[in-house]
């Protein structure tokens, strides 16, 4: 009887804590006491980590015994360093895109955690946290900024400043179908300091934070616009990194 109480107090706590009919944000299956970040067990075995990673642009770099990939020793980045926590395939590529382009806001919680969990590994101490800005039109019609959200919970957790940094003030081309050449080329002058927060860029290091590192393009565009108007050393996090390939 005394084994029936205690069992039932565990049930009890444990769907407090983890409620039914919550789902693992991969799968979809129903989470128990030993989900973590709303991933279920399995999910979690199968993720595709970035381990080796490039110590320029933050791509999984395989069993190379390089420091830096191929890409990155042609590429002028303006930035200091870009770091993700997965690889941009199998069950991430889903994921990201039911949060972008399907509504699930809710998402940016667990993955964000994901995103804290690498930020603590790396030895970066940004005075201010920014994201990457949607031109006006597209978050109205998406409702949020995945980028922005996932980037104030990382400022909360580690108690650094969050600041809208830039605009966007052209609408360009989307770059899902753009090669690595083309992709620099769509993002070039898109983006603008906010005039209000011109004196609060120079001479700091900032995080930018996005979602997706593909060629770096926007990050980059982004960094110089910064740079421009005096920041200091800039950093790049993202939760996947694509790794796309650099044709011209």
């Amino acid at each position: 009887m005394k084994n029936e109480r205690l069992e039932r107090i565990k049930d009890f706590i444990c769907n407090l804590i983890y409620p039914l009919n919550i789902k693992c944000i991969f799968c979809g299956e129903e989470l128990d006491e030993r989900a973590q970040k709303d991933t279920c067990v399995k999910c979690n075995s199968r993720l595709p980590y970035i381990t080796h990673p490039c110590l320029r642009c933050g791509r999984e770099m395989g069993n190379t015994t390089d420091l830096v990939c191929f890409n990155c020793k042609s590429s002028n980045f303006l930035f200091t360093s870009a770091h993700s926590v997965f690889q941009y395939r199998d069950m991430i590529v889903p994921v990201i895109h039911r949060f972008k382009y399907q509504s699930h806001r809710f998402l940016y919680y667990p993955l964000a955690e994901y995103m804290c969990e690498r930020f603590a590994t790396l030895n970066l101490e940004p005075d201010i946290i920014t994201s990457v800005p949607l031109h006006p039109a597209r978050e109205c019609e998406r409702g949020y900024n995945q980028s922005r959200l996932l980037a104030e919970v990382i400022a909360n957790k580690f108690s650094i400043k969050y600041l809208d940094l830039c605009e966007k003030v052209k609408e360009n081309v989307s770059q899902t179908e753009l090669d690595f050449k083309s992709r620099h080329d769509n993002v070039k002058d898109v983006y603008k300091i906010l005039k209000d927060k011109r004196n609060a860029i120079k001479g700091k290091s900032i995080l930018i934070v996005d979602d997706i590192f593909t060629t770096g393009a926007t990050t980059n565009e982004m960094s110089r616009v910064l740079k421009n108007a005096g920041a200091g050393d800039i950093n790049i996090l993202t939760f996947a990194h694509s790794q796309h390939e650099a044709t011209y």
